[in-house]
């Protein structure tokens, strides 16, 4: 099972234009950021482009594996199933929402080493989470602009409860600042996936390792 403690998820168009440098695209800035955040440590960079042709996704993923390949990094596909089965050798994780494929589904039709992740927006979706599944992705956990189409925030109560019924790995997700880290990882969860904590308008390495220092305040016992 791969670490998922630090999770970073982003498209090109999360990019801001400080984070883009003169006669660079974004999706080479992107492969440039994510490239020196696993540098310094990044367990996941999830790869979330809604806008783009599958071609693109392929192309940039390639770009993203070969920048970060001495790297601990694990690279993962945000729900496109057919991306994914095209990918073997290329990524680690396919991760999915409660309206994509059903991950069993999905499962037969990608390579077996890739692993799942499933979204959940509530402790009912527990019941319905096969076998194949790898970890949880639970939220939002707080507000988000991020997401358009994101569910009502949980909290971190709820978030709590989930975690005591489910043997799986909690990754949070939604709305999550660098100052929220130690507290969730105090209630046990594995990870914490963040997209504007670490694409704001300051340094995305210098807000990535305030991340790390918080992540391991929070997993002391």
């Amino acid at each position: 099972m791969s670490n998922l403690q630090s999770y970073f998820v982003a498209g090109p168009e999360n990019l801001l234009s400080h984070h883009i440098s003169i006669n660079e695209k974004p999706g080479k800035a992107l492969v440039r950021i994510v490239s020196e955040l696993a540098e310094n440590g990044l367990d996941v960079f999830q790869l979330r482009a809604k806008s783009m042709q599958e071609t693109e996704i392929i192309d940039l993923i390639k770009d993203l594996k070969s920048a970060t390949s001495n790297t601990k990094i694990k690279l993962c596909i945000n729900d496109n199933v057919n991306v994914a089965s095209k990918c073997n050798g290329l990524i680690h994780i396919l991760h999915l929402g409660q309206s994509d494929m059903d991950p069993n589904e999905a499962k037969k039709l990608i390579d077996q080493d890739i692993e799942i992740g499933l979204s959940i927006t509530n402790e009912h979706q527990l019941d319905n989470v096969p076998n194949c599944v790898n970890y949880l992705g639970v939220g939002p956990i707080f507000p988000t602009d991020s997401k358009s189409d994101a569910s009502v925030p949980i909290g971190l109560n709820r978030l709590n409860e989930i975690i005591k019924k489910t043997d799986l790995p909690v990754v949070a997700i939604g709305g999550i600042t660098i100052n929220d880290v130690y507290d969730l990882f105090k209630i046990g969860v594995s990870g914490v996936a963040v997209i504007s904590a670490i694409l704001n308008e300051k340094n995305p390495i210098e807000n990535f390792n305030k991340m790390k220092e918080n992540i391991i305040k929070g997993s002391e016992k």
